[in-house]
């Protein structure tokens, strides 16, 4: 596989392709990958041979140049990964053409900020910022959910981009599935924009659903939920569930507010957080840390600490899964750096290879003869199955991650059997939004959008006669997926062990939030804790802040479209080998894949992430401003000199490009706060369209911070089919986010609307196990079908 570009999207791309195994090819030009001056350094010295970033990102691939003849060593290729961040391609659309010309097998991808669809002729470069202001991002997550002048604010760690990395790896793992059926290749576009606009919560279905915007402080419809202060130090705590919020009343020792009615039920405790919230930190404020979170697991109740950069690297937790690896520079010393997120039939991932120096591979040396691959099959008119078309999936997931997970495999065009149960409703169908505001189990906006085109089998697994049903299911399936609590299927009697001899080539893939083994893996997990455990908190806020306690808890779904890369990752060795595999993926490993900055400068250098809010170490200035009226913003990103001259310039004061504070970036870097008053006094005078058209006009990068609503109408969106209109067979059409990618030649993207509960059941045990009415009428007069 050929990585032929300089940003963090393709990189991450590239590290989980390379840590299924497949052989990677860095293209690095001039001094080399962004990654190697950015650190942190090993050390804390500057040095682009011992950057920790560029450890993890490219440990145990080759590094060949830019001046090499790429061209040559992409036709050798099976994948070719295209994206810089000027939009300077390092291989042309000319040469593109002429490779997918000559070779009708060869994957080629793009990545970059909106896509090269919708986009006229480009430049088409990669910016997260811009990416996460068009994606609606910055209209939801903000510095703070409790101060009067709360302002957006981006995730550090590149969310845009790490999230269109795994959605094209995704297509990638497809569009090699699509080649083993048929021998043929096809073009796959990325939209780092469509990337966060489809994993928001459900900020875009409340759009969808009811006609309004998620509030931007917060609207969490569930709580007690934030930072509660102890004696000595601070905890984050969730209470999702009615019997959890019970807990932990009798857990506080039965308080008198406890038996309130307006808190019996979640909208109750929403609706009323404000009251209740005193209640809750007054009760909390005597406990030290140890006893409040000793007595928080032993009642199941979802709290942890707010964990430093330097905690994680402590974490005994850690430790025992093996999950800090060392990556290793050519000088032999090395710096930790996150684990693989996902192990294959138990096994801890081995460390990567060694980190290569600049240019050090032979391009003229490198996979020398041309990949072998199938011819191209006749019949190239004929209807283009999904990739996955044939491959059956038992779904046992529930909430976000678990179901955002098997999206993607019904996405990819497998048959996706949701197995649930009105006696234990799936969570997020007794959750808003709610179509035209009507409760009801098939009107949840969080469900649909989380379960597009899966069929619902109601099956009570309580009884006898329920789970030989499902071991049936299981029996004809290639891949059962589960995110129960650590060893809660083997518990239901189907264990590994069990679903082999049920089925021998089965995929078998586990979700958990802290993995199978290790002291923390009994511990409940939601995204909220997730961001709170592996340091995403501490590295949000404003400049010199934090924590911050984060609106939207995006931990789900990045381990769900992880967890969606390894099953593909095992299925295609199942395929290949014929052996059973058994996937083990944590929410927690996943996190700290894609955002691994906590570790790696705490590895490095012992410190801490500085928290810079929304400004970039390679950009300046670089960040959101207000606009006229002052509710409307604007984001910013200047590339370079010669950008920042062109804004100086445009502000009408080409002056400030040659004061000493702002002639370099190393400059604009050190007085920012000086830098970014001006700026702000120019947009505040201004409309966000006349800021952005100003800009990008002048070639400096610019967005308007899109409100939910006009994410729902914007061009290049619509221009890339992502909100396709969808009939669900309760609620009728609606559009709900498709996928980031749009491909040449595989249908990869949803089929059909979320199911009604239950919807598909008697068709499933027929058509499947060839069940008569009969039998599935006794099924449902004893309950066994609910």
């Amino acid at each position: 596989m050929l990585e032929a570009g300089d940003t963090i999207a393709l990189a991450y791309a590239g590290r989980l392709l390379a840590d299924l195994g497949a052989d990677v090819v860095l293209v690095e030009s001039g001094p080399g990958s962004p990654l190697r001056a950015l650190g942190p350094f090993a050390g804390g010295v500057p040095d682009a041979e011992r950057s920790a970033a560029f450890a993890y990102f490219h440990a145990g691939k080759s590094s060949v140049s830019r001046s090499a003849d790429l061209g040559a060593l992409a036709a050798r290729s099976d994948v070719v990964l295209r994206g810089s961040r000027d939009g300077d391609p390092f291989l042309t659309d000319a040469e593109v053409e002429r490779l997918v010309a000559d070779d009708p097998g060869l994957v080629v991808v793009d990545v970059s900020a909106l896509g090269r669809i919708g986009t006229g002729a480009g430049p088409h470069g990669s910016d997260d910022l811009l990416a996460l202001a068009a994606s609606g991002l910055l209209r939801v997550n903000s510095t703070s959910l409790t101060d009067d002048d709360p302002q957006p604010l981006r995730y550090r760690g590149e969310l845009s981009s790490v999230h269109a990395a795994c959605g094209a790896v995704v297509a990638v793992l497809g569009a090699l599935f699509e080649r083993r059926r048929s021998g043929r290749g096809q073009r796959v576009d990325v939209s780092q924009q469509a990337a966060v606009a489809s994993v928001l919560a459900t900020a875009v279905s409340r759009w969808a659903y009811t006609g309004t915007a998620p509030v931007w402080q917060g609207n969490r419809s569930v709580g007690p939920w934030g930072f509660y202060e102890l004696v000595d130090g601070r905890v984050l705590m969730q209470i999702t569930r009615d019997e959890e919020f019970r807990r932990l009343v009798h857990l506080l020792g039965d308080p008198d507010w406890g038996a309130i009615e307006l808190f019996d039920t979640s909208a109750g405790r929403d609706e009323n957080h404000d009251v209740l919230d005193v209640f809750v930190r007054e009760a909390l404020a005597p406990y030290t840390m140890r006893e409040f979170l000793d007595l928080a697991y032993e009642h199941r109740i979802a709290a942890c600490p707010i964990h430093g950069a330097r905690d994680i690297l402590e974490w005994d937790h850690l430790a025992a899964r093996s999950s800090l690896p060392t990556a290793r520079f050519a000088t032999g010393d090395g710096v930790p750096v996150p684990v693989r997120p996902r192990r294959f039939d138990g096994a801890v991932p081995p460390e990567r290879g060694p980190v290569p120096r600049l240019g050090s591979g032979d391009a003229e040396a490198l996979w020398t003869t041309p990949a072998e691959r199938p011819s191209p099959a006749a019949g190239a008119g004929a209807p283009v199955p999904g990739p996955l078309a044939g491959i059956r999936v038992v779904d046992l997931t529930v909430v976000w991650a678990g179901p955002f997970s098997a999206m993607q495999l019904a996405h990819l065009g497998a048959d996706v059997l949701k197995i649930e149960s009105s006696t234990r409703l799936e969570t997020t169908r007794g959750l808003g939004p709610y179509a035209d505001e009507i409760v009801g189990v098939n009107r949840s906006g969080y469900f649909n959008q989380n379960n597009q085109g899966k069929r619902s089998v109601a099956l009570d697994l309580k009884t006898e006669r329920g789970r030989e049903l499902l071991r049936d299911l299981i029996a004809t399936a290639d891949v059962v997926i589960d995110n129960m609590s650590a060893g809660a299927l083997g518990r239901m009697g189907f264990p590994f062990e069990r679903l082999t001899e049920i089925n021998p080539r089965i995929v078998a893939v586990s979700m958990t939030g802290f993995g199978e083994s290790g002291p923390y893996s009994g511990h409940t997990a939601y995204g909220s804790l997730i961001d709170a455990l592996c340091g995403i908190a501490t590295s949000n806020g404003r400049v010199r802040g934090g924590p911050t306690d984060l609106v939207m808890s995006l931990p789900d779904p990045m381990a769900g479209i992880t967890t969606a890369v390894a099953t593909l990752g095992a299925l295609y060795r199942a395929r290949t080998t014929g052996e059973p595999v058994r996937v083990e993926t944590a929410m927690f490993e996943s996190c700290l894949a894609a955002f691994p900055w906590p570790v790696l400068f705490a590895g490095a250098t012992g410190g801490e992430v500085p928290v810079i809010h929304n400004r970039d170490e390679a950009r300046s200035p670089h960040g959101t401003f207000r606009c006229r009226g002052g509710a409307d913003w604007v984001a910013v990103s200047v590339a370079d000199d010669a950008a920042f001259a062109a804004l100086a310039d445009v502000m009408g004061d080409p002056g400030l490009a040659d004061d000493p504070r702002f002639r370099t970036l190393g400059s604009r870097r050190l007085h920012e706060d000086e830098l970014e008053a001006p700026v702000s006094a120019w947009t505040a005078e201004r409309s966000p369209a006349e800021v952005v058209e100003t800009l990008q006009a002048k070639g400096i990068g610019a967005e308007i911070v899109a409100t939910i609503g006009e994410v729902h109408r914007h061009p290049v969106l619509a221009a890339r089919g992502f909100f396709p209109e969808l009939t669900h067979s309760e609620i009728g059409p609606h559009r709900l986010p498709s996928v980031p990618w749009v491909a040449s030649r595989s249908p990869m993207s949803p089929r059909a609307a979320a199911p009604a509960l239950g919807e598909h059941t008697r068709e499933v045990l027929t058509e499947v196990l060839g069940l008569t009415a009969a039998q599935l009428d006794e099924l449902e007069r004893h309950g066994v079908t609910v």
